[in-house]
């Protein structure tokens, strides 16, 4: 049905809930997973930070590679092919041009309805509406476990 899954991580209960559900489809469907984490940058400013910017992006940047690892991890233990992808920018942006994009052949993405930052979604949208609205491989948005109950 489906043969390659973009599976965005931010670390939040709903992330990786969304890889749980991503693993299992990718066993059933025979089909490989694209891992993906965006440093959002666009959060930080350098002016106020000043020389401990570069301190601060380095923190997110192993926090990132810390998210990817777990989450390969968990895909190799049910022998799921992976993908990782790291990128920095703004997340919903960088989700839908990568799911857009001819060269990854994404079919599916399987993402979690909320993420980490609350204060974005009130402002601006979530990225999980964004996603919807723009990507054109189909959506599909995993709420996680706790969520679900209330």
């Amino acid at each position: 049905m489906y043969s390659r899954l973009l599976v965005p991580l931010d670390g939040s209960s709903n992330s990786i809930e969304a890889l749980k559900t991503a693993i299992r489809l990718a066993k059933d469907w025979h089909a490989s997973l694209v891992l993906l984490h965006i440093d959002d940058i666009t959060q930080v400013s350098s002016g106020g930070l000043g020389a401990s910017y570069n301190e601060v992006v380095s923190a997110m940047r192993e926090a990132s590679h810390q998210i990817l690892t777990d989450a390969q991890a968990m895909a190799a233990d049910s022998e799921i092919p992976t993908t990782i992808l790291q990128s920095d920018g703004s997340p919903k942006q960088h989700i839908v041009e990568i799911a857009n994009s001819p060269a990854d052949a994404i079919d599916l993405i399987v993402i979690g309805k909320s993420g980490t930052n609350a204060f974005s979604r009130m402002v601006v949208g979530s990225t999980t509406n964004y996603v919807v609205q723009h990507a054109r491989p189909n959506v599909f948005v995993v709420n996680d476990s706790e969520s679900a109950k209330s």
